[in-house]
């Protein structure tokens, strides 16, 4: 029997995530358009695998929430367009990791709902059985709502490992591939029952385990706006102890679902990436938002190099691409930047395939007139806001960056720490294009990991327009504006050029 396959049993197109949606969930404008259904001209050529770069790696393909089940709905258009695209790579990946919400559910008729399950796997599915490709498929809101569902659940994946804490076997699970460790959490309708104890135990016992993966349905943290907990995402007062675990046993990534989106985001050098993107039509424009996401799959590798990903749309494409954790020069190697030299430094910056990191330094104070300070902005006369500002806000006294994503639409926010007034800082900040919102970075140290800063946006750096000048110490009007209250402001930057179409 195939490890991850159950037992055998008895609207109008997307668009593209550079087109940058107008709001966000905070402040929705327009109203949710028709459902969206995939159409495109098929194509049988093959699409080359994203393979590990030594003999230890692993390598996998990441896809979620479709809400099928059924036979002639849009989904199922969706989730064919999609499944034709993975079927096309070659050679084909050691197996699909699937984080929950395969079928529509959410009813009371459980034969109902186990004929979703028979449909999806039998035939909308068909393909994965017939080519012995293993597919590990976790709980979720639509796939278990309630104790008959987590019955159904758990006979139609009675194959999957039984090896999950008490009352949860079925539902959560674990298995080794190799070197890679890959476990499963129980993730049910708003509900986060994750057992922390078992899941700090499996860690343990496969600590020689090179490469580790944690998956659950729900992103701990939010993602384009989608804030509401725990109807988006883990309340607050779960995420970090559940956090602190991945961290402290190095997992390489947390997947996630749920948010009908793309999203990768880093928190203590941990990333979590969400593929959201299997079929479901839900949200502004059939997706969160519609503007900016689309249907897709993702190819993961993972060597002892670090982890790379490409994110395909229905035809193909590569959208987005990453390798983690990046490399930059020693800070001591990071070129000063003043308003003399800083035009040279930073003109031109092509954000859309350039790493640019910036080290700040210094010693806030307060300001007189209670206005925000600047530390840095890259100005565009022609813009109106500036593309870019980096400073304090005077209301909170927090990191503050603030991003034109997309040129006409005006800021988008990035907060960061809070800065202590009389007390040096040391810090820096990364623009990376290949992390969408969740490419704004923060560190303290050159030792210390990356975390995204918390944002509601739905776009990050990778098509912020190239500042014409840039000012440190103070705002785009000159001297007056928005000035630093502090000592001896000190900024360095470098810069690094990467591929968006192909991770390093």
């Amino acid at each position: 029997m195939l490890l991850g396959m159950p037992v055998r049993r008895s609207s109008e197109c997307a668009m593209d995530r550079r087109e940058f949606s107008r709001t966000t969930v905070a402040g929705i404008v327009a109203g949710t358009l028709r459902q969206p259904c995939f159409r495109a001209a098929e194509d049988t050529n093959s699409l080359p695998a994203l393979l590990p770069r030594d003999a230890s790696g692993h390598r996998f393909v990441l896809y979620s929430d479709c809400c099928s089940g059924r036979p002639g709905t849009a989904v199922e258009k969706n989730l064919q367009s999609v499944n034709k695209m993975v079927a096309r790579i070659q050679p084909q990946p050691e197996f699909i990791a699937f984080p929950g919400d395969a079928v529509s559910g959410y009813t009371k008729d459980y034969a109902e709902l186990r004929q979703q399950w028979d449909y999806w796997y039998d035939t909308e599915m068909k393909w994965v059985r017939e080519r012995a490709l293993p597919l590990f498929q976790a709980t979720s809101n639509h796939n278990t709502y309630d104790a008959g569902s987590e019955k159904v659940f758990r006979d139609v994946h009675a194959d999957l490992p039984q090896n999950g804490p008490p009352n949860q076997q079925g539902l959560a699970y674990w298995f080794r591939r190799g070197e890679l460790l890959y476990i499963s959490t129980h993730q049910p309708d708003q509900r986060m029952p994750i057992a922390h104890g078992w899941l700090d135990q499996v860690l343990t016992d496969n600590a020689d385990a090179r490469y580790k993966f944690v998956a659950g349905h729900y992103p701990v943290f939010p993602v384009n706006g989608y804030v509401a907990w725990p109807l988006w995402c883990f309340p607050p007062d779960q995420r970090q102890s559940f956090w602190n675990l991945l961290v402290k046993h190095q997992v390489n990534a947390y997947l996630a679902s749920h948010i009908i989106a793309f999203d990768c985001q880093a928190h203590d050098g941990v990333i979590q990436i969400l593929s959201g993107g299997a079929g479901t039509a839900y949200g502004p424009g059939g997706f969160m938002p519609g503007r900016s996401e689309y249907f897709h799959a993702v190819q993961v590798a993972v060597d002892e190099q670090g982890l790379r990903y490409q994110v395909h749309d229905p035809t193909g494409v590569v959208r987005e691409s990453l390798s983690w954790p990046f490399k930059l020069p020693p800070a001591a190697q990071w070129h000063p930047v003043d308003t003399r030299s800083a035009n040279t430094l930073l003109k031109p910056i092509d954000f859309s395939s350039e790493i640019v990191a910036f080290r700040i330094r210094g010693t806030l104070t307060n300001s007189p007139e209670n206005s925000n300070q600047t530390l840095l902005c890259g100005v565009d006369s022609g813009e109106g806001v500036v593309p870019l500002w980096i400073g304090v806000d005077s209301t909170s006294g927090r990191l503050l960056v603030r991003v034109v994503p997309l040129s006409g639409y005006g800021w988008q926010l990035w907060n960061g720490p809070h800065l202590t007034v009389d007390r040096p800082f040391d810090f820096q900040i990364v623009l990376h294009p290949g992390m969408g919102p969740g490419g704004i970075l923060f560190r303290v140290a050159e030792s210390a990991a990356w975390s995204t800063l918390e944002s509601t946006s739905s776009k990050g750096c990778e098509d912020l327009k190239r500042p014409q000048r840039w000012a440190v110490g103070h705002g785009q009007s000159g001297v007056a504006d928005r000035p630093y209250q502090g000592d001896s402001i000190r900024v360095n930057v470098t810069r690094k050029k990467i591929s968006m179409k192909s991770p390093e």
